[in-house]
């Protein structure tokens, strides 16, 4: 009988002390999404490399400029995911996680044509709020060779697109195929991706400072995500 309460009393004490990770995230199917499978393909990806670990995650969902707001509260972690330039200060980029090829999505009827992004001048595209994009993206901005119009969500990017208010939109490749695939299945005679890549960037998880020294658990681990379910 002491023997069975002593191996129960052992159970018990490491579930409690079990690790749980509180995470800022976004709707950024297929990555992260709340209705998706597993809330999505890298939020099922670093769920996997975290339980080998015994890390529990927990993902809380909102609008990206939110999500960054809270995931520098005590009580989370950080955010997930992140483009390294979206990593704000205060925060601590982990290591790259994984890869994230940008493109843009064009009008069928008026594709992009350019070797170089100067090449693009002139052009409105529609952005996100709180995106990082690419620095060389944001130069040309800047310097007024190319207009923008920002917009709270990717799928409102899209729609900017359809409608014909703007030539182009920038985004991560495998969230455009599933959009492309999925919500705006039924605009595909009217958009698709071009088929240059703007810039490979890498994809992290920014820490925030009461929780940086936990960047050292995901040190050498590359996450595996697949590009759909």
């Amino acid at each position: 009988m002491l023997k069975m309460f002593l191996f129960s009393l052992l159970v018990c004490t490491s579930a409690w002390a079990q690790e749980t990770w509180l995470v800022a995230t976004l709707d950024w199917p297929p990555y992260t999404c709340s209705k998706c499978h597993r809330n999505g393909t890298a939020a099922d990806a670093l769920r996997k490399a975290l339980a080998a670990q015994g890390i529990i995650i927990e993902f809380v969902f909102y609008p990206w400029v939110q999500a960054q707001k809270n995931g520098g509260k005590k009580n989370f972690v950080g955010y997930f995911p992140s483009w390294e330039d979206e990593v704000l200060p205060g925060f601590t980029a982990s290591k790259s996680l994984f890869s994230s090829p940008v493109i843009f999505v064009e009008r069928k009827d008026k594709p992009l044509v350019w070797k170089d992004l100067k090449d693009l001048k002139g052009k409105t595209f529609a952005v996100t709020r709180g995106y990082g994009n690419t620095a060389e993206f944001n130069a040309l901005i800047k310097n007024g060779d190319l207009k923008t119009i920002t917009v709270l969500s990717e799928d409102s990017t899209l729609r900017r697109l359809v409608q014909g208010s703007v030539d182009g939109v920038l985004m991560d490749l495998r969230v455009a195929e599933y959009y492309l695939k999925n919500d705006f299945a039924k605009y595909a005679d009217k958009i698709a991706i071009n088929p240059k890549v703007v810039e490979n960037k890498s994809l992290h998880m920014a820490f925030n400072q009461y929780h940086k020294a936990k960047k050292q658990k995901l040190d050498g681990i590359t996450l595996k995500v697949p590009a759909s379910f």
